[in-house]
């Protein structure tokens, strides 16, 4: 027996099978959307009298086309359907479907299927479909899956089975609800009243103790309420911010940080008490201690945009000071004798601290620096920014090996020639090591763009076909473009030395760490 499919108009879920025989089953042709052109083109459904006083169920009709070889079937038939939910693996969604004796003239076949309302909740669903003559021997299995069109889910919206569900206090919906527009992917619930003249939405309650209306949010750092649009607000009566019973318009308390927090893009304040006349988003003034309630607690943090955050005057004392005492550190800015001051008696804990983007400065200085001991913790190597001119064919990059530019007075270029005694260093930044320190001037001949290393650390490009190289070779200019070589010919060393090589290279062309020490 074959199985055949023909092409038909989507309105009815076909499927076209082939029975279980001594002949061996064909696959299917290039699957459509079938539908019996001699059957009716819509599932079957009571009639309109009946469809007002009685449900309509949640069985459909399934309709077939099946062939025994090039020949249309005849004669009873039996049939099992099982729902998946994939065409070819899946979960079994329901039980499995026994349709016996069905008639099938000239290959049509018509069967009513029922798994229920809940099988089908929005996602795809797929029939796996067995046939076999009536009262044969085992089911043959017919591939592939068939795909469900929409109308059994348009069956499971008519009947009531829809996505709402009730429990014991209501109805329940788990996607989204919109009124007086389309659903928003952003809300749940979405309330548009567009330029009507009322309210969008009005909440009452007449029982004191339970509120009208409660937001809650209980994820990490989560929202309540957020409006980033309407210019005006309305509160009656107090307002408790961690207070449940509150005595004052505004009434804030918090065990824990800070109570309050205010910000402000500039607002010219005057009064009897100093510094009054400058901007500032808020004014707290203590008659002892250094808090908002004269306790010794810091009680003010704040920001600005275009002015001070903090202005603090003192004749004597310090301006503004931070401590912590869990680590022993403290700031101060403005103290009789600097600008700035930090401390710290651990040896593990920075005495000041600076942070900036990669490529941004963490501290810029116009003046002399003064330091007992230097650690630099960004690279290895000692270097100063060259302009570094091309060869034929080959730019300058990290690790290429430089030489003096005799064209251009303070320049460098790559280098191209074996021995050469106008080697400089290499280009900073291969391997992923980044120059330690870079020396710059805006003077003349005192900039570029590529920081070459004159000293310490740094990878270099080695060619090894000149020879292979161990720790400790000298290593001179060779003649690939921008690479060094191992200097065996001691004749010709001299004044070209770039430095010693730290790491192997036994063949071919890499990068080796070398210890630049020009001689």
């Amino acid at each position: 027996m074959q199985l055949h499919r023909i092409a038909m108009p989507v309105l009815v879920a076909v499927v076209s099978a082939s029975i279980a025989s001594a002949a061996a089953l064909v696959p299917p042709k290039s699957p459509s959307t079938p539908a019996a052109p001699t059957q009716a083109r819509t599932p079957v459904s009571p009639a309109a009298s009946e469809a007002t006083e009685s449900a309509l169920g949640t069985a459909f009709t399934y309709q077939g086309l099946l062939r025994n070889g090039g020949n249309l079937a005849q004669g009873n038939h039996d049939f099992t359907f099982a729902l998946y939910s994939d065409s070819t693996a899946g979960s079994q969604i329901g039980s499995t479907q026994t349709a016996l004796g069905v008639a099938v003239s000239n290959g049509f076949f018509t069967v009513a299927l029922d798994f229920g309302g809940v099988a089908f909740d929005g996602t795809a669903r797929w029939l796996d479909i067995q046939v076999r003559t009536s009262g044969g021997g085992a089911y043959t299995p017919l591939l592939p899956r068939q795909a469900l069109r929409p109308v059994p889910y348009a069956m499971r919206a008519v009947n009531g089975a829809s996505q709402w569900s009730n429990d014991a206090n209501g109805i329940d919906y788990l996607g989204r609800v919109s009124v007086g527009n389309t659903s928003n992917a952003g809300a749940k619930l979405q309330v548009d009243n567009g330029n009507n003249n009322s309210q969008a939405l009005y909440v009452v309650s007449q029982n004191g103790p339970w509120a009208a209306l409660v937001v809650r949010n209980t994820g990490t750092n989560g929202w309540g309420l957020y409006d980033d649009t309407s210019r005006y607000h309305y509160l009656y009566g107090n307002l408790g911010v961690g207070q449940s019973n509150p005595g004052y318009p505004l009434d804030i308390l918090d065990n824990v940080g800070p109570g309050l927090r205010i910000l402000s893009t500039g607002t010219t304040v005057s009064g009897a008490y100093p510094g009054e006349g400058v901007r500032a988003a808020m004014f707290v003034h203590g008659n002892t201690g250094t808090g908002i309630f004269g306790a010794n607690t810091n009680g003010i943090f704040a920001s600005s945009d275009d002015a001070r955050a903090v202005t603090a005057w003192t004749n004597t004392g310090w301006g503004v000071d931070g401590n912590n005492t869990g680590s022993g550190c403290y700031g101060v800015l403005g103290t009789p004798n600097e600008g700035v001051f930090g401390y710290t008696p651990n040896t593990s804990h920075p005495a000041a601290h600076f942070l900036a983007p990669t490529g941004g400065t963490a501290i810029m200085c116009d003046g002399i620096t003064k330091t007992k001991t230097l650690q630099i913790l960004g690279g290895s190597d000692l270097a100063e920014p060259f302009d570094v001119a091309r060869a034929a064919d080959a730019a300058p990059e990290a690790g290429s090996v430089v030489v003096i530019d005799p064209s251009h007075p303070g320049d460098l270029a790559v280098s191209t020639t074996a021995y050469d005694s106008r080697v400089a260093g290499v280009i900073s930044g291969a391997g992923d090591l980044a120059p330690g320190m870079v020396m710059q001037s805006d003077a003349e001949h005192a900039h570029g763009d590529h920081p070459v290393a004159l000293t310490g650390r740094v990878w270099c490009k080695v060619d090894a076909a000149f020879g292979a190289v161990h720790p400790g070779d000298l290593l001179v200019t060779s003649s690939t473009p921008g690479h060094a070589m191992v200097a065996v010919d001691a004749a010709h060393r001299g004044g070209a030395v770039l430095g010693k090589a730290m790491t192997s290279l036994e063949r071919g062309r890499g990068l080796v760490l070398v210890l630049v020490s020009l001689q």
